[in-house]
Formats: C-alpha cells, sequence, structure tokens
C-alpha cells in the first residue's frame, strides 16, 4: 500500500517546489521599492546636512583656546637656535 502511495505523493510535492514561489512569496514592485529607497536616502541626506550644520555652528559658537605647540628650543642642540 504504501508504495502505491509514494510515487503520486512525491510527483505533487515534486510539482509544488518546481511551480515557482506563491503569491505572497513573488517580488514586490519594483517602482514602489526605488521610490520608498530613494524617500529613505532623502531623509538620510536631509538629517546628515542638519546635523552638520548643527556641529559647525556648536564649534563656531564654543570658544576654543587654540592649541599651541610647546617651545622646540629645549629639544635642539646646543647652539641651535629657532
Amino acid at each position: 500500500m504504501r508504495l502505491t502511495l509514494l510515487p503520486p505523493v512525491l510527483l505533487v510535492v515534486l510539482s509544488m517546489v518546481l511551480e515557482g514561489p506563491a503569491l505572497a512569496w513573488a517580488a514586490p514592485d519594483l517602482s514602489n521599492t526605488w521610490g520608498h529607497i530613494l524617500d529613505k536616502l532623502k531623509e538620510f541626506g536631509n538629517t546628515l546636512e542638519e546635523k552638520g550644520l548643527e556641529a559647525t555652528e556648536s564649534i563656531k559658537q564654543n570658544d576654543i583656546a587654540p592649541i599651541q605647540a610647546p617651545p622646540a628650543a629645549p629639544f635642539l642642540p646646543q647652539g641651535w637656535r629657532c
């Protein structure tokens, strides 16, 4: 009895596998996908621009003392001048 049912069951399973993806698994509409990607990319660019402008304004407003290098005279050999 088992051997008589095995080939038809295997044939049905094989046909289902080779049929391809079901409608629910089909690829989404590419125009919607590209539009969504472009919208996200624009949003990211705008956010990046805003953050950059905020950072530059913050740096401009802060009074950061310029970093001065130590005098080089102690490191030079005797008799050399800066």
